[in-house]
């Protein structure tokens, strides 16, 4: 290897590094993602200092060229990597299905399915167990307010009034 060449990749190299660690320090980054890339970029000015390295690795695997080791290697590399962030997708649909499990419970009124307008039943709730859902004395429904989920007192809104604040 010419020394231009090994020249280049130093830069290459220290520029890539660098780079990855200013992501970091930026927070764009994860560094259970950078990791990889900073030991392979390490591994990798190694090769260039010390290209024996690569002709020993390629005699004890029984490589032919140093080349097909570096392919070899690097398809194994993004395997990995690819497994890796698969098992991460997979994690992270599970935490987003089971958020948004919670969210809905959370936001449903059990009784009409109406929410308030904090997303939260309200305190009045038209089917308490004290009044029900009938509007006796304790319900917190006045005689002009028919429980049927239109605000007023009860502090629920009808689905007319949820679409206009889309």
């Amino acid at each position: 290897m010419n020394a231009r060449l090994k020249l280049f990749l130093y830069i290459i190299w220290i520029l890539s590094f660098f780079f990855m660690i200013f992501k970091m320090k930026q927070k764009r980054a994860d560094i259970r993602y950078i990791l990889p890339w900073l030991i392979l970029d390490l591994i990798m000015c190694l090769v260039t200092a010390f290209p024996s390295i690569l002709v020993f690795f390629c005699n004890i695997f029984g490589i032919e060229t140093p080349s097909n080791m570096m392919f070899f290697f690097g398809m194994i590399f993004l395997i990995m990597i690819i497994f890796s962030m698969a098992l991460d997708i997979s994690r992270l649909n599970e935490n987003i299905r089971d958020i948004s499990q919670r969210l809905s419970l959370y936001e449903k009124d059990p009784v009409d399915g109406v929410s308030g307008p904090s997303g939260r039943p309200s305190e009045t709730d038209p089917g308490d167990e004290v009044g029900g859902p009938s509007g006796g004395p304790s319900s917190g429904l006045s005689e002009t307010d028919p429980g049927d989920g239109v605000s007023g007192p009860s502090g629920l809104i009808s689905g007319e009034e949820m679409d206009k604040g889309k």
